[in-house]
């Protein structure tokens, strides 16, 4: 009870103490938008769990089925975003993409071909794992996707530079728009020098934090939880959590959001109490729906 209790304070002492929010990444979004049903579904689900943001996954399956940037077959994704913000209490609707490319093609354009503000992205989010010796080496992913056609080497090196460049790119495309935009950055295993360059090209980190339970999810994420405290920064910054069965997902089962949150920071500040004092933490990030979706929903079952 004690340590219910001491929870509960916490996660209060923690809202009010920062600008607090949560962000749900959606998967699968291209299967979803369009059904009345599952949009609903998914925005009921937002809004009861307090998520404010929604970064959307798949748009480029979405631009496949409805030209995002020809305003008489983009207006379904437009009422979708129009609906979340007006309806449901989304404050922000944001689009994931691996490069400035495709958001300059296709995002930005969508942006500029609706009217209304309610309708249009918030939150260009970068995805890109330049960290990832298999994308980024010879024949991976991003080699043959991105770095090669570039004249870009396939290394960690070239893949880090590719990855801030398309940062820059966004921060470029964004400034001085009538409807505010801001750039957010997926990092994942970084180094101090890299987290140095990364912080000055983008408005918000979503740093990860992978484990099966939330201690675990802090031991994870220390190390560069650290590096950008050395730094100094005071960037925006979210903890993003998998909630994949095989890390925070299965532990969602059987325990809440706001606990699994409270209980990560309070390893953190076991760890070092200066980190929540000098860093500027918004919030947490969940990835993705479908699955925290089956986790919550067990979880409040049982609670019943």
């Amino acid at each position: 009870m004690k340590k219910k209790i001491f929870l509960t304070l916490f996660i209060l002492f923690f809202t009010k103490t920062f600008c607090f929010q949560r962000t749900l990444y959606v998967d699968n979004f291209n299967t979803i938008l369009g059904s009345p049903t599952k949009e609903d579904k998914l925005l009921n689900f937002a809004k009861r769990n307090n998520f404010k943001t929604l970064i959307l996954y798949q748009l480029n399956k979405v631009d496949k089925l409805h030209s995002l940037t020809d305003p008489r077959k983009n207006n379904i994704l437009a009422e979708f975003i129009s609906k979340a913000k007006t309806k449901f209490n989304i404050l922000q609707v944001g689009a994931s993409g691996e490069s400035a490319t495709f958001f300059k093609n296709r995002i930005d354009i969508y942006n500029t071909s609706r009217n209304k503000s309610e309708e249009k992205f918030d939150i260009y989010n970068l995805e890109y794992e330049y960290w990832s010796k298999k994308a980024s080496g010879i024949d991976g992913y991003y080699c043959v996707n991105y770095l090669e056609e570039n004249n870009i080497p396939c290394t960690r090196e070239g893949s880090f530079n590719y990855f801030v460049n398309s940062l820059k790119e966004l921060k470029s495309l964004t400034k001085n728009k009538k409807h505010t935009v801001k750039v957010d950055a997926y990092v994942g295993y970084y180094s101090q020098n890299e987290i140095l360059e990364i912080s000055k090209n983008c408005d918000r980190l979503t740093i990860q934090a992978n484990g099966k339970n939330p201690e675990l999810c802090f031991a994870f994420a220390k190390n560069n939880i650290e590096y950008l405290h050395n730094i100094n920064s005071k960037i925006k910054t979210s903890i993003i959590f998998s909630t994949d069965m095989d890390k925070l997902g299965y532990w969602l089962k059987f325990d809440s959001l706001k606990n699994g949150e409270a209980k990560f920071f309070n390893k953190m500040n076991s760890f070092n109490y200066n980190l929540k004092k000098k860093l500027n933490f918004d919030g947490f990030s969940y990835r993705s729906y479908t699955v925290l979706e089956k986790s919550v929903n067990y979880y409040s079952y049982s609670q019943n």
